[in-house]
């Protein structure tokens, strides 16, 4: 994975977003909080993220989820509001 060459990034050979799939990702750490961008292995398809405390905050112990997140669907549009055919509003 080529971004992994970024200053600060790590792979995650195993990392799973909120619909339970599995890919690789790539995290970063800021301020006590770490995110990793979740991408299918084979495709390099991006499918969601997570975040979660690396230590102890005010917002919450270490190992808490802070954010997680799943692309399940994607389209194109012509337009700005134009919902893609077979998409969802």
């Amino acid at each position: 994975m080529a971004a992994a060459e970024i200053p600060g990034a790590e792979v995650v050979h195993d990392a799973v977003d909120a619909a339970g799939r599995h890919g690789e990702a790539l995290a970063f750490e800021s301020l006590g909080e770490r995110t990793e961008y979740i991408f299918d292995k084979t495709t390099h398809t991006y499918l969601g993220e997570r975040s979660y405390l690396v230590k102890d905050a005010n917002a919450g112990k270490a190992g808490q989820l802070t954010g997680i997140r799943a692309v399940l669907d994607r389209g194109v549009a012509d337009k700005i509001g134009q919902v893609p055919s077979g998409g969802k509003a």
